[in-house]
């Protein structure tokens, strides 16, 4: 560790700037904006920085500390005073303090540098004697030894190999970094402030620190209980002050002294929705300058109706982002050549990493146009449930998912919840939804949740924390969602998961993001959530006595919202009854699900604020009527005469006869949904054709027709007529 050479200190504070604005890339020097109608005052972090400069030796800096900050160009009295007629200018966190520290007076700043492996310092005054000597000495040392080593290799042609080894002393840099901390705090003036940006790294927050590690954070701690103001320029004198700078105060090391009465802890926040449309204006005012016509000649002038549509689009996709993330979102949209009206595509590709909206397609629209007719072939004797999922996603293509509340635009694209009796299609509805959106070969990425009924099944789908088993592998969750960030997510059978797991779905709900186990963000926003279960169907249920109560139990309809459907005695919302049946109407089922779905998040669980999450995502699906036997039976005909081509290369036909005792033994076991048909199916034709199969096999190219079907239970037997 080593200090940079203070000769020529002006020409490295340009230097230091350039570099960190550069942040901003094509937006950084650009400071022609349209004056705005007065001084805007500092972010209230900013105004408590400078009035820490004169009362704390020591400053740490925590949260959204790597972003960029766009503010007012800075007037006489720096940042906290912007220039009456100043454009918008971007800062870097250490551009801010530098800024501060000027106009307080300070003769200089330093920096640690992991990259140079040294500390940075430049002059914020002309005063010679703005370096403490321990910087000056070490520049000296620094200048030295690079002399000698440059020396070394043009004789020998080589590195000196025990350089290598020096750099990596990590003690002697710690102990380094100690004394360039001893200098300046007890240098006499005028002030300088030393900025530690990765301050986490001088420990870990999970075991004691040792040797020159635990040395430097006890000098720290003295050095603030014994610093004194040191002489300025006038007005009230600075510290000589040390700023630390970490994301998550969590991540400090142990003996870092965070309750220290010389510490101020000050918080950046991440930028809220006023500071992000001034960073929306202000990438669209440039990307409107630079804006070339069709025919390369120039472009028509933009409208101040266009300028405010585009920055209240960009503000909307940006929930969640930096000021930062909203000019790179602007250098993409540049390069990519994207016009204003699409600047909420350019945001959506700078957080999921997909290059083609499906949602934005022609064939997207016309399968969600036609997506009725093709989910009820699909999922048959479901009428109610596959128009309730067809307006949900129409709601999506038209980018209006949200669209009702102020909450963040970055939610999931869709979400269903498909409550219904076991084997009546919620999971073959699930595949349907992803072959309408995704194609003919997609399938939902399913998690089966009564895998997850442990409580560190959470750990699973997110991935272990740092220093647990399973660290590195990841969650399966945020894995699958960041290998296909568009996709189908099914989530079965989602009662019986754990109720922690339920925190993370709130988060997915709601953001349309989550942090993984590596503290890394996976984005949902361009995914589909269903979730299935069968609420209400397995075991007693609260029954709607009348059309009116059960919306109320529900929270519907004037309703108080809280949805319990319980009551007391007496009460004419509800009442307990029997499992549910297909004989009930359809309905009363309806609103016994809704009623059982609201009971499991108001009063199971204790999570009615996911039950809202939901809204009016959650469909009901219904009992399998006999009507709808004839149309599963021959669907479930046509998967086994397509197996029988595939595997023997034959050709199968079933006959009338056969064909209504397969529908009157499907319509017997109609209890059990369609799954009772396909078990008929099973149990009457393919168990029984098999035994044929397998003592008299198919030739290629030879016809097998079933003539009958007779029997019973377990018992039944086919007669076959083959043929070429």
């Amino acid at each position: 560790m080593s200090a940079e050479n203070t000769e020529g200190a002006e020409g490295t504070q340009g230097t230091e700037r350039a570099g960190t604005s550069g942040t901003s890339g094509m937006f950084s020097k650009e400071r022609e904006a349209a004056a705005p109608a007065g001084p805007t005052p500092a972010p209230a972090w900013i105004r408590e920085l400078d009035m820490a400069l004169t009362v704390y030796p020591q400053i740490l800096l925590t949260g959204n500390v790597r972003d960029v900050f766009l503010l007012p160009e800075e007037g006489e009295g720096g940042v906290v005073a912007p220039a009456p007629d100043g454009p918008p200018t971007p800062y870097s966190l250490e551009e801010v303090i530098e800024s501060l520290c000027r106009t307080r007076g300070y003769g200089a700043l330093a920096r640690q540098s992991l990259v140079d492996d040294r500390v940075l310092a430049w002059r914020l005054t002309n005063d010679p004697f703005a370096f403490p000597p321990a910087l000056r000495r070490m520049a000296e040392e620094d200048a030295r030894a690079e002399h000698e080593r440059g020396e070394r290799e043009r004789g020998t042609g080589e590195a000196d190999p025990d350089d290598a080894d020096d750099g990596d002393d990590v003690e002697a840099g710690i102990a380094r970094i100690r004394e360039i901390m001893i200098g300046t705090v007890r240098h006499t003036g005028p002030a300088i402030g030393l900025i530690i940006p990765y301050t986490a790294r001088l420990g870990s927050p999970r075991g004691p620190v040792a040797g020159e590690a635990a040395r430097l954070l006890a000098t720290v701690e003295e050095l603030g209980h014994t610093a004194r103001p040191v002489r300025g320029t006038g007005g009230v004198t600075p510290y000589n002050t040390l700023f630390w700078v970490v994301e998550k105060q969590e991540e400090l090391p142990l003996e870092f002294a965070i309750g220290s009465r010389a510490l101020r802890v000050i918080s950046v926040p991440e930028p809220p929705h006023d500071q992000r449309r001034a960073a929306g204006r202000f990438v669209v005012e440039r990307l409107s300058a630079r804006r070339p016509a069709a025919d390369g000649t120039a472009a028509a002038p933009v409208t101040r109706q266009e300028q405010d549509q585009a920055t209240e689009a960009l503000t909307r996709s940006s929930h969640g982002m930096g000021v930062g993330e909203i000019l790179a979102i602007g250098r993409m949209a540049a390069d990519r050549g994207l016009p204003l009206a699409r600047l909420d595509e350019a945001a959506r590709l700078y957080r999921v990493g997909v290059l083609d909206n499906p949602w934005a397609t022609q064939a997207v629209r016309e399968n969600i146009l036609n997506g009725e007719a093709y989910l009820n072939a699909e999922v048959i004797g479901q009428p109610h449930a596959v128009r309730r999922t067809i307006e949900i996603f129409m709601r999506s293509a038209a980018g209006l998912t949200g669209a009702q509340s102020s909450s963040s635009p970055s939610r999931p694209r869709g979400t269903l919840f498909l409550s219904g009796p076991t084997g009546v299609g919620k999971t073959e509805l699930a595949k349907g939804v992803a072959k309408m959106i995704l194609g003919e070969d997609a399938r939902p990425i399913r998690f089966d949740m009564s895998e997850f009924a442990e409580e560190h099944a959470r750990d699973r789908l997110i991935g272990a924390p740092p220093g647990f088993v399973g660290h590195s592998a990841g969650g399966e969750l945020t894995n699958a969602v960041r290998a296909h960030p568009m996709s189908v997510l099914l989530f079965d059978e989602i009662d019986k998961a754990h109720p922690r797991l339920f925190d993370l779905f709130l988060q997915i709900l709601e953001d349309g993001r989550l942090t993984d186990g590596q503290g890394a963000t996976v984005h949902f926003t361009e995914c589909v959530l269903i979730f299935t279960s069968n609420l209400g169907v397995s075991a007693e249920v609260i029954r709607p006595k009348n059309r009116r109560g059960a919306k109320a139990a529900a929270g519907e309809g004037g309703g108080d919202g809280s949805g319990d459907g319980q009551g007391e005695a007496g009460d004419e919302k509800a009442k307990q009854g029997p499992r549910l049946n297909r004989h009930d109407k359809p309905e009363d089922v309806r609103e016994a699900l809704r009623v059982a779905f609201d009971t499991f998040f108001n009063d199971h669980i204790g999570r009615p604020e996911l039950r809202n999450r939901f809204g009016d995502s959650f469909v009901a699906m219904d009992f399998i009527q006999p009507e709808s036997v004839p149309p599963i039976l021959d669907k479930a005909l046509a998967s086994v005469t397509a197996r029988i081509k595939e595997v023997h290369g034959a050709d199968l036909t079933v006959g009338d006869d056969p064909w209504e005792v397969l529908r009157v033994e499907a319509t017997r076991r109609l209890d059990h949904g369609g799954r009772g048909v396909v078990t008929a199916v099973e149990s009457a034709l393919v168990n029984p054709l098999s035994r044929e199969l397998f003592h008299q096999p198919l030739r290629p190219g030879e016809h097998i027709e079933v003539e009958a079907v007779d029997g019973e239970g377990d018992a039944y037997t086919v007669k076959v007529r083959r043929g070429t």
